[in-house]
């Protein structure tokens, strides 16, 4: 005999052998049991067991995958950057320099440069990894992404040499520029030992490149993120695809062991059924994979573009990654099946859920309690919004089946108020079952809960850093200031080219003994001094600021109150001329700044076209930099937990809704046409789920809300909410459309049993 895929009722009618006791040797019975398990998983309703098997294997990979080609592309970046990094000469031995070597930090938006100046000393030196050559006097050679970053960077240092080759970057994204100053005597006040270097290749990564990579997060924090973000919810697809349609694999192992089959037997069909799909899902991923692996792909959100020649050093890893992903989730299918209790009858039973009343209660009291957290904004506030949110994101999804519950029963009144069959028995089943939509929202909504609150956890700043904050978002680039070496010899072409009104200037106070404490004189042209304040005439002698300023504008405020623009406390201001001596780093001038970015761009320019390694800020520029890059990082890691949150859900509503489709067979009776069925599907799936991700985005949105207004400061992303409840609401309109199919053949093909 055939063992019947379709095993409500055991057919015994037949004396003949099982296959599985005629089959000749171990491995004729390990094939035979294999394809039962494989003709029975194409059965009715396998499809859907199928599918979730194929999804989960395939995100699971590619999570793994990310994981372990990020370990390959921080190596290979590391490799690179080891190659690139100067050797400095042994202290005294400048003699032996082949060439000149110093960094200097600069800033494009709210990114981090690596200015590197370079001069060769001794010719027929190899240029630095990335060149083709050594720039000549006033070139400079750019990073791809330094030139994209802003328009006119590529005029900002020099006349434009060309580009870094990948051999001289630790990553496309990377901001690098190597300059040759057009200054002859640019190096002569460079007193740093290792700016006289003797080649190429130190392994130390903390001396150099710095500013480049001051906002590096370790490889580290990137697992965790995956983990969170990305392993997590792949996890829970896992458990949904391994017990997707259970109620009809727990028969086909009753049947198994009423024709005496042994625990093996029952594992290699469940391996059978399973392998396929399992299969399918890896050798898509590593189709997606290779096919990336030949491109440069550059993540959504943080623009961030990661190189083939990175991706294909991962590759070798796959094929090992791909099988240890098959082995594992078909153990996983067969540990979850073969365990299980088995019933002692054919006769369906009957659930009850009973919906206790209180999580609703208890879900609008946790919202209350993080509400009121957020205002408090003490020790106690914040343990309040924590454990506010926790109580909330755990009762919400029973909040939900007491709304399905209501739901239902509105939608049965209103189909029998207009004669809707298909809204009377959807909303009848629905109002039964309230706890399928709990199930359905556990996962969505504490998903969409976490990756919110950790957006603008990672996005808040306290204490100074919100000061600073402020400050950089009130007056962006009017004002900027400017240090660079040897600021005497050097301050007249500055000043000319931007012009003598638009310039401030600081500088030592004379007079000052070694042991009190610094401060610094600010001069410049009485046009200059009244943006700062309204003042009682234009000093011509120097005057503290109090005797000179009657009433001070933001932005005088800023300058002379604050402190943080300037190197030291203001001891006089005067519109004279500069001292000119004193300690050289107390020197720095303050650009009056009204044209926005070109201004900015111009006042870059004429800093590097007139100064000795200028550094340019805007108030609160250092606290301020970076931010957006690490919370961006989150979102790419989060987009493929929502995928899989999403495929977790829509597969688990299906299956809930296939297990329980039996019920609708009477109504074969009535109707068996698709639409009937599609519409009942459509009722339980596809709308549910659309309330489920409405509900679960708005209470996100809520919490990450709250804990803006509990920090002062934060961002969360809209977009990523709306993202999140547009692939929910789609995912469930797909399979309601699916399941609506399947229950009509289900339909047709009814018979009473068991009765």
């Amino acid at each position: 005999m055939t063992l019947p895929t379709d095993t409500t009722t055991v057919t015994a009618s037949s004396p003949a052998r099982s296959p599985l006791r005629t089959a000749r040797g171990r491995g004729g019975r390990l094939r035979v049991a294999l394809a039962v398990g494989h003709r029975a998983g194409k059965g009715s309703g396998g499809g859907l067991h199928r599918a979730s098997l194929a999804c989960a294997a395939f995100l699971a990979l590619l999570t793994l995958w990310v994981s372990a080609a990020a370990h390959t592309v921080h190596a290979e970046r590391d490799h690179r950057m080891t190659a690139r990094n100067p050797v400095s000469v042994a202290q005294g031995d400048t003699g032996s320099a082949v060439a000149r070597w110093w960094e200097r930090p600069d800033t494009v938006g709210d990114r981090s440069v690596s200015v590197i100046f370079v001069r060769e000393t001794r010719p027929g030196t190899p240029p630095p990894p990335g060149l083709d050559r050594w720039p000549k006097r006033g070139e400079a050679f750019l990073s791809p992404s330094l030139v994209a970053a802003a328009p006119g960077t590529e005029r900002r240092y020099g006349s434009f040499a060309g580009t870094i080759g990948q051999d001289g970057l630790a990553d496309a994204a990377e901001l690098v520029a190597y300059v040759n100053p057009a200054q002859p005597g640019f190096f002569g006040p460079v007193v740093e030992p290792n700016s006289y270097v003797r080649g190429f290749g130190n392994p130390n990564q903390q001396l150099f490149f710095v500013s480049s990579h001051q906002f590096d997060r370790g490889i580290a924090e990137l697992d965790l993120l995956i983990l969170l973000m990305a392993a997590l919810p792949c996890a829970a697809l896992i458990l949904v695809a391994v017990r997707s349609r259970a109620d009809t694999r727990d028969r086909r192992l009753a049947l198994l062991d009423a024709l005496g089959a042994p625990t093996r037997v029952r594992a290699l069909v469940l391996a059978g059924e399973s392998w396929r799909a399992i299969a399918t899902g890896v050798v898509a991923a590593c189709a997606v994979v290779s096919a990336l692996s030949l491109t440069s792909p550059t993540l959504p959100f943080t623009g961030y573009q990661v190189w083939s020649r990175d991706l294909r050093a991962a590759l070798p890893g796959l094929p090992v990654l791909a099988l240890e992903v098959f082995l594992c989730l078909v153990l996983l299918t067969v540990l979850a099946a073969i365990r299980r209790p088995r019933r002692t009858g054919t006769r369906p039973t009957r659930q009850r859920n009973r919906t206790p009343r209180w999580p609703h209660a208890l879900f609008l009291l946790g919202l209350a309690v993080a509400a009121w957290g957020s205002e408090h904004r003490q020790v106690e506030g914040r343990f309040g919004f924590v454990a506010g949110s926790v109580v909330a994101l755990i009762a919400l999804p029973y909040s939900a089946s007491h709304l399905a519950r209501v739901l239902g029963r509105r939608l049965a009144e209103r189909g029998g108020a207009k004669g809707d069959p298909v809204r009377i028995v959807a909303g009848r089943w629905l109002a039964a079952r309230p706890a399928t939509l709990a199930r359905l929202s556990a996962a969505l909504v504490v998903g969409l809960g976490l990756v919110t609150i950790g957006q603008v956890l990672t996005t808040q700043f306290t204490g100074p850093a919100a000061e600073a904050r402020d400050r950089y978002q009130t007056y962006g680039a009017a004002l900027v200031q400017v240090r660079s070496r040897d600021i005497p010899a050097t301050a007249a072409g500055f000043t000319t080219a931007l012009g003598p009104e638009k310039v401030l200037r600081y500088s030592p106070e004379p007079g000052v003994s070694a042991d009190e404490e610094p401060t610094v004189r600010l001069t410049g042209p009485c046009e200059s001094l009244r943006a700062l304040g309204q003042m009682t005439s234009c000093p011509s002698t120097p005057k503290s600021a109090r005797d000179v300023f009657t009433q001070l504008t933001p932005m005088g405020a800023n300058v002379l109150r604050d402190g943080d623009l300037v190197s030291a406390p203001i001891a006089s201001v005067c519109a004279c001329q500069a001292p000119s001596r004193g300690d050289k780093a107390l020197y720095g001038f303050l650009v009056l700044n009204s044209d926005g970015a070109s201004g900015l761009d111009r006042i870059e320019q004429a800093a590097y076209q007139h100064l000795i390694g200028p550094m340019t800020a805007l108030p609160g520029q250092s606290w301020y930099l970076g931010s957006a890059a690490q919370t961006r990082w989150l979102l790419d890691m989060a987009l493929i937990g929502l995928a899989a949150l999403a495929a977790a859900g829509a597969l688990g509503a299906a299956g809930i809704f296939l297990e329980q489709a039996r019920a609708l067979g009477p109504l074969s009776a009535f109707r068996t046409d698709r639409r009937f069925y599609s519409g009942i599907a459509a009722w339980n799936l596809a709308i549910p789920l659309g309330i489920v991700g409405a509900v679960g985005a708005l209470v996100a949105a809520l919490l990450g809300g709250l804990l803006i207004n509990l920090g002062k400061g934060g961002w969360m992303s809209l977009p990523l909410l709306l993202v999140g409840l547009v692939v929910v609401t789609l995912a469930g309109a797909v399979v309601a459309l699916a399941c609506g199919a399947v229950a009509a053949r289900h339909a047709i093909a009814w018979r009473p049993q068991g009765d």
